[in-house]
């Protein structure tokens, strides 16, 4: 009965602690219980109470995997396996090394195995690091900052850390398997050295300053639209765009020099072209949309970028939505001038294409998005990730989502939900600085590696030895690591 409940707790609060409007605080907490219990259990309940409570904390996800995105069965079917065989290796292997006495590398090394899922899926699949626990704690600025040296991977691990250090703190009254203490001492370390680390850097980040440069004025609009944009010539094509031309020129009276709209607004061709451009670019202002531009057989994602001299620049969406994209062709160039880049919605699920931006001088990303109305708030929070991960302001306006403008700390300088919404953001920084993150890449991955090797070694040392696999926790002797 006491491991139902725990595999109901650690579901309930792994429910809560993941998916689309994830309560930080639970995240740390959803693997305790499951670990607790795992101590007085046999391997194969311990495996059976993970799955239950994986299964739970997923039920929030399944209905946007199949409704939302549109994935096929076999693709939902595959994401649930990863998290679940991350969520049972974690488990079983802190609880083998918990009862070996081994409560540092528990807690110092076990958390690599589910960083190294998360990494090896954000390349394996088509999603880039969509899939990240890390997301649950984009409003913790102070835990946030981690990802300016490490990338999401960083904070992962410590959500797996936590947890895994506090069980072996609730149960250090105990005695391990082999003689040793529950580890208390160890336990208690680890939390402190986490705690004080993590603590440091984020001190240290949060008090930096980006570089003296004269603040921007922005201003962001999304109207309620199609997913695929409303040809420009049609009758509604040109009434949304009789919408957006007042709105975008109330923003430049309002002082904004950079105006951004979402993503696919509108259809155009190389004929239809001019009567967008003509209309929006009646301001003193640059203005970012995007549209579907159809062109030689082919059509592409893009945002067009209109400067007031009468210039047009093309960028081209290189990260496509699977299934729902697939009518569309990739680019593959950035687009940078000066400080500010260019990249549409989906582009900035993938860490190293914002890096690549960073490293050609960008110091403000220009985000046309579109989102799907429930994910508004975790699409969002992952742009404001990739601007911590690498120094930079993101300002970002999704048609079904959230207008955000976020700076280099992580820091909202404005947002508002999207649907006939507009945002004047006045001084938004238009400098940064170069993080570890942007300018080493993922390294922490690579620990993880070396980690998980001395993780799995401990174990099977203890097993090629003979040790006991008895349930029972004897007397103590000396602890060790």
């Amino acid at each position: 009965m006491m491991t139902i409940v725990a595999a109901l707790l650690s579901g309930l609060l792994w429910l809560g602690g993941s998916g689309l409007h994830p309560v930080a605080a639970l995240t740390w907490l959803a693997p305790v219980p499951l670990i607790l219990a795992s101590l007085r259990i046999r391997p194969r309940a311990a495996l059976g109470a993970t799955v239950l409570a994986w299964s739970i904390g997923q039920l929030g996800m399944v209905g946007y995997y199949l409704d939302t995105l549109r994935l096929p069965v076999p693709a939902v079917a595959g994401v649930l396996v990863l998290g679940l065989g991350l969520a049972a290796g974690t488990i079983l292997l802190a609880r083998a090394l918990l009862l070996r006495g081994r409560t540092v590398t528990a807690v110092l090394a076990v958390p690599s195995l589910w960083v190294l899922g998360e990494y090896g899926a954000s390349h394996l699949f088509p999603h880039g690091a969509w899939w990240s626990l890390a997301y649950s704690q984009a409003d913790v600025r102070p835990v946030i900052q981690v990802t300016a040296l490490t990338g999401v991977w960083g904070v992962t691990y410590l959500l797996l850390a936590v947890p895994i250090a506090l069980a072996a703190l609730l149960g250090g009254v105990r005695r391990t398997r082999v003689g040793r203490p529950g580890g208390l001492r160890p336990a208690v370390a680890c939390l402190l050295a986490l705690l004080v680390g993590t603590g440091a850097w984020s001190a240290w980040s949060l008090g930096r300053s980006p570089e003296p440069a004269a603040p921007l004025t922005v201003g962001l609009v999304a109207l309620r639209q199609p997913e695929d944009g409303l040809p420009i010539d049609e009758p509604a094509g040109r009434d949304l765009l009789a919408r957006y031309v007042p709105r975008v020129a109330r923003l430049a009276d309002g002082g904004a020099r950079v105006v951004v709209l979402p993503e696919k607004v509108f259809g155009v061709t190389d004929s239809t072209l001019p009567l967008l451009v003509d209309a929006l670019r009646q301001t003193e202002a640059r203005v970012v949309v995007g549209a579907v531009l159809r062109r030689a057989g082919t059509a592409h994602n893009v945002a067009l970028v209109l400067d007031p001299s009468g210039t047009v620049t093309t960028y081209a969406k290189q990260h496509l939505i699977p299934g729902l994209e697939d009518w569309l062709t990739p680019g593959d160039e950035a687009l940078v001038d000066g400080r500010f880049g260019v990249a549409i919605c989906k582009d900035l699920d993938f860490p190293g294409l914002v890096r690549r931006y960073r490293a050609q001088g960008a110091t403000v990303l220009l985000v046309p998005a579109l989102d799907f109305t429930s994910d508004g708030w975790l699409h969002s929070r992952m742009a404001l990730v990739r601007g911590v991960e690498n120094g930079l302001t993101v300002v970002r306006a999704a048609a079904s989502g959230r207008l955000t403008v976020t700076d280099a700390g992580g820091r909202l300088w404005g947002e508002d939900s999207a649907g006939d919404a507009e945002l004047l953001v006045t001084a938004a920084p238009t400098t940064g600085w170069r993080t570890v993150y942007s300018r080493t890449g993922d390294w922490f991955p690579l620990l993880s590696v070396a980690l998980l090797v001395i993780a799995v070694g401990r174990v099977r040392r203890r097993s090629a030895t003979g040790g006991s696999s008895g349930r029972r926790w004897p007397r103590p002797s000396a602890d060790r690591a």
